[in-house]
């Protein structure tokens, strides 16, 4: 641009053509900023674009991926919950197998009870008909036992004695309870009783082959074998207890059947 002084106006004046080729050149650098913004837009466009692409095409594959592991897990879930209704079928099966033998058990249980009951009720109509048998003619009775006392006046050895019970069917008593001796004894003065020491010197044994349980009913100081061969034992009424004797002394004596 060109500046003159005009002499009549005393004024500056510029070259108009100067003006004009200066405003001309700022508009085209104006054009090419606005162009390159145009461009560098539409490139983040694009790239947003493309970046939008990647993440949806990753989430694709993500939302695939996940679909196909629901899938595998819906058929485990499916095939666990198929076994177990077939475990839940066959539970079913087995606890109707095993309320049928439940039932049957019980139908046994109540058979062997019947046959329990049956079995008890016979052996107490046995026992009924011992108890309320009559003993022999000649014989007494006491708590269910029959017994033979010996002819008033006759006095027989120990041995003797026994002999007599044995071809009644009987032996020699046995006394197990104080009732009892207290009725043997009732009898006679002195009596026979069915205990010995012939075969165990140190032993006392009763004529059906056991051995005296407990102490008995002895005298105070019995048994003592005074002259060494007390082995036979006689029950006094006096001494209201037992007394060992020696075996060949005669007395009364009381069998029992």
């Amino acid at each position: 641009m060109s500046l003159s002084f005009n002499s009549k106006s005393g004024e500056v004046e510029e070259d108009g053509w100067n003006l004009m080729s200066s405003g001309g050149r700022s508009n085209h650098g104006w054009r090419s900023q606005s162009s390159v913004c145009w461009v560098g837009a539409t490139a983040l466009c694009l790239g947003l674009l493309l970046l939008t692409v990647i993440m949806v095409a990753h989430n694709t594959s993500a939302i695939n991926q996940w679909d196909s592991k629901y899938t595998d897990l819906i058929h485990v879930l499916t095939k666990g919950r198929d076994e177990l209704r077939d475990e839940r079928d066959q539970l079913k099966i087995q606890s109707s197998n095993l309320t049928q033998e439940l039932e049957a058990l019980r139908s046994q249980y109540n058979d062997v009870v019947d046959s329990r009951d049956k079995l008890q009720e016979d052996i107490k109509n046995l026992h009924r008909n011992r108890t309320d048998k009559s003993c022999k003619p000649g014989w007494l009775k006491f708590n269910n036992k029959c017994y033979f006392v010996s002819p008033c006046g006759t006095s027989k050895t120990w041995e003797g004695a026994r002999k007599d019970c044995q071809q009644k069917g009987a032996d020699l008593v046995i006394i197990t309870t104080r009732d009892e001796m207290d009725f043997v004894k009732s009898s006679f003065a002195i009596t026979w009783i069915g205990l010995s020491r012939h075969e165990h010197e140190d032993k006392w044994k009763w004529v059906d082959g056991t051995f005296l349980d407990g102490d008995g009913f002895w005298q105070d100081g019995e048994p003592n074998n005074s002259d060494g061969e007390e082995d036979c034992v006689e029950l006094s009424r006096s001494a209201t207890a037992w007394n060992d004797v020696h075996c060949n002394q005669k007395f009364s004596w009381v069998c029992e059947d």
